[in-house]
């Protein structure tokens, strides 16, 4: 059958129709299948004692992907109770990690002769540096848990360490995804977001990327740091270090306000300027060159506190690019001083 319709014929409907008519109004991973993962707030796995082998499953709900036939559809699960799950001992000189899942058993694409979803320990390979083990088809990960060499019901596994969170999260077709520690962690399109701890993150087809980056501010107290330059220069006398800048990332909208300034002043009252220079974290030319045209500047006698700033485009979203600051004196061989520099970065969204 190429084309499948649920609640709609009189007679003939399958299971496998109606899983793949539940998961239409879920978070899609493909054009056949929605996300696994979990309800928020369920499913927390705790130890019953600060060292032993057995710990305890709240109640929660989740949607296992089928993964043994492209058109299996997935099973929503519920663990309606708390549940005790027991881990075997360790090995007698080697760690290992551990991964707790809930399977379905599905004997119509599995062979098992089963039909049943249960909770499962897929037992890792014993090693002086253990990695988790592979997962079997139909399963959702919920936990790794490492379990040291000497475990036992007489030592026990501590549970404050041994415990790694791998439950992903699910949501509404079209919906932000909470954020998870589960495997599988890329987007399934291009524009799907999530939420990671209150910042929202967009899938650019790649790899996560924060939709609307934090603003970056670099600032340094440092006085009457100078240059005699009359060409824009990135280095300063009697610093640290030289450049003096920052690195931002590019938002969605390929734009950026750059803002920039100091305390500024020039011997014998001449000329300080301060500009800006942007370029790929990555290498490149310059996407923006220090100028008169977009500068800070002083002349007078004393100092005084000035600023410029300017907006930035054509910027690709989600690259990493530099701002650094840029000096010259308005006369060659003169000095002109900085101090309380600054420059700041905000995304355009």
């Amino acid at each position: 059958m190429t084309i499948r319709s649920a609640w709609h014929l009189p007679t003939g409907q399958t299971r496998e129709d109606t899983r793949l008519a539940a998961s239409l109004p879920m978070a899609a991973s493909g054009p056949l299948t929605a996300r696994g993962g979990c309800a928020v707030g369920g499913l927390q796995l705790t130890g019953t004692a600060a060292a032993s082998m057995q710990a305890r499953l709240s109640p929660g709900r989740l949607w296992v992907p089928g993964t043994s036939a492209a058109a299996q559809g997935g099973y929503p699960v519920t663990v309606d109770a708390d549940t005790l799950v027991t881990f075997a001992d360790g090995h007698a000189t080697l760690p290992r990690i551990d991964a707790l899942v809930v399977r379905v058993h599905d004997a119509d694409y599995d062979a098992s002769g089963r039909y049943e979803a249960v909770l499962e320990i897929v037992q890792g390979t014993p090693a002086s540096a253990p990695v988790p083990p592979a997962l079997p088809k139909n399963a959702e990960l919920l936990y790794e848990v490492s379990v040291a060499a000497g475990a036992s019901a007489a030592r026990g596994i501590t549970w404050a360490s041994a415990l790694a969170d791998r439950r992903r999260y699910t949501a509404a077709l079209g919906g932000i995804l909470p954020a998870g520690g589960g495997y599988g962690a890329q987007g399934a399109y291009v524009g799907q977001y999530r939420d990671v701890s209150g910042r929202l993150e967009r899938w650019n087809g790649t790899r996560w990327t924060l939709y609307a980056p934090s603003a970056m501010l670099k600032t340094s107290a440092d006085r009457g740091k100078t240059t005699t330059s009359a060409s824009y220069t990135e280095t300063l006398t009697e610093v640290q270090t030289n450049p003096f800048g920052l690195t931002f990332v590019a938002p969605a909208s390929g734009w950026v306000h750059v803002s920039f300034g100091a305390i500024m002043w020039g011997d014998g009252g001449k000329e300080a300027w301060l500009s800006v220079n942007v370029r790929p974290e990555a290498g490149g030319a310059l996407l923006h060159e220090a100028s008169n045209d977009h500068a800070a500047y002083h002349n007078g006698p004393g100092a005084a506190s000035t600023y410029a700033n300017f907006p930035l485009g054509g910027l690709t979203p989600g690259a990493s690019y530099t701002a650094i600051a840029a000096y010259r004196s308005g006369t060659a061989g003169n000095a002109a001083s900085y101090e309380n520099r600054f420059v700041r970065v905000d995304p355009v969204i």
